[in-house]
């Protein structure tokens, strides 16, 4: 029987090996590998192209629109998922590795914290991510701890619930491809924020830690993590939502972004940068430019759009405007990107950089789409109703050990 509505999947980049317990009698382990989720490039461009179509045919020229992906069954396949029945089929109360043929395999919590503990390890020492783990006979292990920690291996994805993360809300009839954005909170009740078109109260949220093997069968672990606690759906600028992140894998948040580090603080000055308006009706403009210095930033994210790069992918652009709920901004567009954070260069006084800006939910309808490139918008990070986690300043794709 179906499970309706279900999940909300956040897809985050794993490379790391996991071993087998022993199996009764036998006592012999069963090597469990997991790699890096990634996906074909090709598929990535032709399921850009076919969004573009959507959104164009079903949003008139010069309007916003919701940057929503619901990619179909074909789709899903065409990225390297399962259908949405199968996913919706599924119980991720445990880690649970799903293949595309509808099996669904436990993997234990201890493999988890041996594989992580293990890429922690080899990303210290320089090994490469794609690596045979598991239990190592004579090593002490390094936790105890009832859950998972969050680790990466740098230069090659982000693992962990933190700014960049890919989502996929699961419901009876379609299934949403969104990003995360900022964290939240505090060490041990963090919760993480996304759109609000990305999921609805009362959803439950699902991480794929990676794409895993054990013997014949092959495909994504996934695993519950949160609910959606909050979600606003109400335009641009009030386009929000905030996922409760169940206790025992708290230690699987970080705050710092993908690649870029932030953020650091909270951008919150307002205004545009170019001003047109037409005085007296008359229908030559009057053009004026904005003298604060600071309203002109570099927009920096990370998302997992399609077609923009391969799995998840640092992207920046130009902002255009900054309101007191919304901001504006130029730059490359992709389906999947709604819901991630974005975060300015700088900032809005001297010193400081990497700010959280905000939410990327809305897209400028216009045929210059099909390049790729567009005016987007969003949410701003102030308009979020929760304390916002300082991450790392510098921009390490993993989190140093011991630091937010």
């Amino acid at each position: 029987m179906l499970r309706i509505g279900r999940v909300a999947v956040a897809v985050s980049l794993l490379a790391v090996a996991l071993v087998a317990t022993t199996n009764g009698a036998d006592a012999r382990e069963q090597d469990v590998s997991i790699g890096e989720f990634t996906i074909d490039e090709d598929a990535l461009c032709d399921v850009r192209d076919q969004w573009m179509d959507q959104m164009l045919a079903s949003n008139e020229p010069g309007t916003w629109a919701k940057m929503k992906f619901t990619p179909s069954d074909a789709q899903l396949d065409r990225l390297g998922l399962p259908s949405s029945e199968i996913l919706r089929a599924g119980d991720y109360s445990r880690p649970t590795l799903v293949t595309k043929d509808g099996r669904y395999i436990p993997v234990g919590y201890d493999e988890l914290q041996d594989a992580f503990a293990q890429s922690l390890a080899a990303q210290k020492d320089g090994r490469n991510g794609n690596q045979r783990g598991g239990k190592q006979r004579g090593r002490k292990q390094t936790s105890d701890s009832a859950g998972p920690t969050v680790a990466t291996y740098a230069g090659t994805g982000c693992l962990g619930i933190r700014p960049g993360a890919l989502l996929l809300s699961v419901t009876s009839n379609s299934i949403g491809w969104c990003s995360m954005a900022h964290v939240y909170g505090s060490p041990g009740s963090y919760d993480i924020s996304t759109a609000g078109h990305c999921g609805k109260t009362g959803t439950t949220a699902t991480v794929i830690a990676g794409l895993g093997n054990r013997g014949d069968a092959t495909g994504v672990i996934l695993l519950d993590f949160g609910k959606f606690a909050t979600s606003k759906d109400a335009g641009l600028g009030n386009d929000w939502a905030l996922i409760d992140i169940y206790s025992q894998y708290q230690n699987l948040v970080t705050p710092t972004m993908c690649f870029w580090g932030g953020p650091r603080g909270t951008y919150t000055a307002t205004g545009s940068l170019v001003g047109v308006s037409f005085p007296g009706n008359s229908l030559i403009p009057d053009i004026s430019l904005d003298p604060n210095p600071f309203l002109a930033q570099t927009i920096v994210h990370y998302g997992h759009g399609a077609a923009v790069g391969t799995g998840g992918t640092p992207r920046v652009g130009e902002a255009i405007a900054w309101g007191s709920t919304h901001f504006m901004f130029f730059g490359a567009i992709s389906p999947g990107d709604s819901g991630s954070g974005a975060n300015t260069l700088t900032g809005d006084t001297v010193g400081a950089n990497m700010e959280a800006a905000g939410i990327m939910t809305h897209l400028y309808i216009d045929p210059l789409m099909r390049k790729g490139l567009g005016i987007m918008g969003g949410t701003r990070a102030t308009a979020v109703a929760g304390t916002l986690a300082n991450g790392q300043i510098v921009p390490y794709p993993a989190p140093l050990p011991g630091l937010p």
